[in-house]
């Protein structure tokens, strides 16, 4: 599970304490030629994500159930609602990094000079285990022919200043330079991809067309480097200690109009094996839908942000048939301010996993929507 929605303005930026926020008001993803749909700039952002607030079979029937085919499907699905492709490691012991790429498609066309109905948006995080909280950016780009690209044959992503590129020795090449942060990523899947669900066909909710197509990369052997504000990182054996796991998700229909948002986390343990589990939530704070039966979810430590007020759970003992774990963050202030490309916040951060006789068994990532306020997504 990956993604923020709601109503962002577009072409502004909105710095938060402790943090960096930049939002572009131009141009997404490459589209056949003829293709020239826009819409206004301030609701871009907003028109293509609150679809996904819309109860199933409200637009686009769901697809009838296709296998995963690579490397075509490590590409770009640009007749699908929503999509992205998620980078999150641990870059050394004590360093955890997020880079995420969304693209969406406008639910409406409409005639234009230039563009498409294709935007593409980008979130990046840096967290230290000595830091007071998170540094993070963002960026938001409508689509324009030579600027930005979404290859459909396999993943080849960019836009201004971010790319995202596999090679076929199933190494990711990451790059970023937005804000402070700058970032160049090289992780390599030793394995091949998981296929979550059924096959890749990963149920959302109650209703058979909530559904995403979702696989992963996991533990892959992460080389990072890392500069704020033009100083390097210094990260324990130049980054050759970090790992890493990817998801890439697409889907027309996928939450359930119940739904307020999911706590999500995907761990690589430390004897080679991964393990990625959700629940999805809904306005009392019920599970409404989980990845698995028997999945249960229980707070050990809460959080309160001091700037947008959100209660989150960051601190969970996770009961399933696999036993028991618990998971605690690396730092406690991971919020991720997205107004400017998403419109909301959401909590996405590095955290250890532990057995139940409290030794380290793991590293990943956990991440909380809807605390802030509900999901429209």
């Amino acid at each position: 599970m990956r993604c923020s929605a709601g109503v962002g303005p577009a072409g502004t930026s909105a710095p938060v304490a402790g943090r960096d926020s930049i939002a572009g008001d131009t141009p997404a993803c490459r589209v056949p030629a003829g293709s020239t749909p826009s819409l206004p700039r301030r609701t871009l952002l907003g028109s293509a994500l609150a679809l996904w607030a819309q109860p199933a079979n409200a637009t686009t029937p769901a697809r009838a159930f296709e296998p995963l085919r690579f490397p075509r499907d490590h590409g770009a699905h640009p007749e699908q609602r929503i999509e992205w492709w998620y980078l999150t490691g641990w870059a050394d012991e004590r360093t955890g990094v997020q880079i995420t790429l969304f693209r969406a498609r406008l639910g409406r066309r409409r005639d234009a000079a230039f563009g498409s109905d294709q935007i593409l948006i980008g979130h990046v995080a840096v967290v230290r285990e000595d830091w007071p909280s998170v540094i993070h950016a963002q960026t938001a780009w409508r689509s324009l022919e030579g600027l930005t690209v979404c290859a459909t044959h396999d993943m080849h992503l960019q836009c201004p200043g971010w790319s995202m590129q596999r090679e076929p020795d199933d190494t990711y090449l990451m790059r970023v330079e937005q804000g402070r942060l700058k970032l160049r990523l090289r992780a390599h899947a030793p394995d091949a991809p998981v296929l979550q669900g059924l096959a890749g066909h990963s149920r959302k909710g109650p209703n058979p067309d909530q559904f995403s197509r979702y696989y992963s990369r996991t533990q892959m052997r992460l080389d990072a480097r890392i500069q704020i504000s033009e100083q390097a990182l210094p990260l324990s054996a130049e980054g050759r200690s970090g790992v890493a796991w990817f998801d890439h998700e697409w889907s027309d229909q996928l939450l359930d109009a119940a739904a307020a948002g999911w706590d999500w986390f995907g761990l690589n343990f430390d004897d080679g094996s991964a393990w990625m589990a959700f629940r999805i939530r809904d306005r009392s704070g019920a599970t409404l839908w989980t990845s698995e039966p028997d999945l249960r979810f229980e707070v050990s430590e809460n959080w309160t942000s001091p700037l947008s007020g959100a209660r989150y759970p960051i601190g969970l003992r996770i009961h399933s048939r696999r036993g028991t774990l618990l998971l605690k963050p690396l730092i406690a202030a991971q919020e991720i301010d997205a107004r400017a490309s998403t419109g909301n916040r959401y909590w996405e951060g590095a955290v250890r996993a532990y057995d139940h006789q409290g030794q380290q068994i793991g590293r990943g990532y956990l991440e909380l929507t809807g605390y802030d306020r509900p999901m429209r997504l």
